[in-house]
């Protein structure tokens, strides 16, 4: 059998084309693509069938996308894309299509790592067997569910990015009012991911009246902003950059351990998202770490989870893989 899978984000699609046999699954050709470059899901395909000239039939897709999917359809979050299980169907002319949402392929694909595709960031107990939680910022923000029964593991989606921006500290109220005099809803999306570190520049910039250099001012126009942003502040060389990142991993952290919490009890909370593994120095540092833990009376409990830094960037790609592999394998 053969299958095509995507894993469809704001800022890149990447493609996989697998052949399956009997139980073996081989990956024949994979390829990222620059979403934004394209107008549809279907351009990208077609794109990705002519570039490594797959002429065969596909008998099953299964597509990871970062939004929620009811009823075998899906308005991409961050990007103008209406994708929709039928229409693929018979676009593509693939009898089988399966949408799902982007941190639900993760989940799943935790399965699929290896230890060298994870960093420990905190060493807690024992925590074999017992439920997971993910959460991950990139182009947006996700998080997820892994429930441990009967000796399997059960993966659950949520859209948790878009539940309201609970700030810790006095610096983080002063940044939630600014924001809440220009929008209705202040997601913790809006806080955490490549747009979230563009609002937080802007707020140290413009509400606290730290200096913006002419250097990052000018990379900024013809580069991303929060690659740049990123940047600076890992270099040490500028104070509105470092300022932003430092704020940054705080909400990181503390909304990490609220994630654990409203799942709780969990042994493991793992970090994903194409964020944390550009940054993985400050997620390893104590200030995240403290972030997480600092959670009043249930801090000690906060201790005894692992976290683990996901450095896998295609987690989502083979997660959606993987469950094309269990619905087929014999």
């Amino acid at each position: 059998m053969n299958f095509l899978v995507g894993d469809i984000g704001g800022t890149n699609t990447r493609l996989l084309y697998a052949e399956m046999d009997g139980n073996i699954c081989d990956i024949l050709y994979e390829k990222s693509y620059f979403s934004q470059h394209f107008r549809s899901l279907n351009e990208v395909i077609n794109k990705f069938l002519l570039d490594y000239n797959i002429t065969g039939s596909v008998d099953a897709a299964c597509f990871a996308v970062a939004g929620p999917v009811e009823n075998g359809t899906v308005s991409v979050t961050n990007l103008p894309w209406l994708i929709k299980e039928e229409q693929l169907m018979v676009d593509l002319h693939i009898s089988h299509v399966k949408l799902i949402n982007d941190f639900l392929a993760v989940a799943i694909g935790i399965s699929e790592l290896k230890e060298s595709d994870l960093l420990v960031v905190q060493e807690g107990e024992n925590s074999v067997n017992s439920d997971a939680a993910i959460i991950g910022a990139g182009t947006g923000l996700g998080a997820a569910h892994l429930v441990y029964l009967d000796d399997h593991y059960y993966p659950y989606t949520s859209e948790a990015g878009h539940t309201g921006f609970a700030p810790e500290n006095t610096l983080q109220s002063e940044l939630l009012m600014w924001l809440q005099k220009q929008y209705s809803h202040v997601s913790l999306e809006m806080l955490l991911s490549g747009k979230g570190l563009v609002n937080i520049y802007r707020f140290f910039h413009e509400i606290k009246g730290i200096k913006e250099s002419l250097l990052v001012k000018e990379a900024i126009k013809v580069n991303d902003p929060a690659q740049v942003i990123t940047e600076y502040a890992l270099a040490d060389t500028d104070k509105l950059c470092q300022q932003t990142l430092a704020c940054f991993i705080d909400i990181y952290g503390a909304a990490a351990g609220n994630i654990a919490l409203q799942y709780y009890p969990v042994g493991v909370l793992y970090i994903a998202g194409g964020i944390a593994v550009k940054i993985r120095d400050k997620m390893i540092s104590p200030a995240f770490i403290y972030a997480f833990v600092d959670k009043g009376l249930l801090s000690s409990n906060m201790k005894k989870i692992t976290i683990k830094l996901v450095t896998q960037d295609k987690v989502g790609l083979y997660g959606a893989l993987a469950m094309l592999k269990s619905t087929y394998q014999k």
